[in-house]
């Protein structure tokens, strides 16, 4: 069985969407990363992500609590190492929806026990429209973003499979469909 099932790719190309449903669907739980990044208005502290300060983020680095972590967009972002064993040794699967070098640091350290997933908008345009409409950037963020684009796309080719969001339901059940296969071992 794959344990850890990681999405990942461009801001903007739906994986937070799909994973929370996904997790609901299959009763899969969510990796809980840790992050400095200002919380958005609908997001819950300790559910979406655990809001911590610069100085405590910087505190866990020194205590090697983190499997991987990263500056994404001017904030830092970690996967705790607590807990991930546990998965493997129950036999369960969890979601993790991380930048792509985390995802790539995940592979490297767990690579019998992940599959990975690199999802992808239609087109830059079609993620520019999607990054506006959620309207939780500003434009000087959505242009980083968007800067991020290619770099993130160039390192897809190191993920089980590729993925283009282009239409959410198809998505969906693809995704649902891998995420079975990894439950039964193929």
């Amino acid at each position: 069985m794959k344990n850890f099932i990681v999405i990942s790719g461009s801001s903007g190309s739906g994986k937070t969407t799909l994973i929370e449903l996904l997790s609901r669907d299959l009763n899969i739980s969510i990796s809980v990363s840790s992050t400095t990044r200002a919380k958005r208005e609908y997001e819950v502290d300790g559910v979406h992500y655990n809001f911590i300060t610069k100085n405590e983020f910087d505190d866990l680095i020194t205590k090697n609590e983190f499997l991987e972590y990263e500056n994404v967009h001017g904030d830092w972002y970690g996967t705790p190492k607590k807990g991930l064993q546990d998965y493997i040794d129950s036999n369960l699967q969890l979601f993790l929806e991380l930048d792509v070098r985390g995802a790539i640091s995940l592979m490297k350290f767990y690579p019998k026990n992940t599959t990975s997933i690199f999802l992808s908008p239609p087109n830059i345009e079609e993620l520019r429209s999607r990054l506006i409409k959620r309207s939780t950037e500003t434009s000087e963020q959505i242009e980083t973003r968007l800067g991020r684009f290619q770099v993130e796309d160039n390192l897809k080719k190191e993920f089980d499979y590729n993925l283009i969001n282009d239409n959410f339901e198809t998505t969906f059940e693809v995704i649902k469909k891998i995420v079975l296969n990894c439950k039964l071992g193929e």
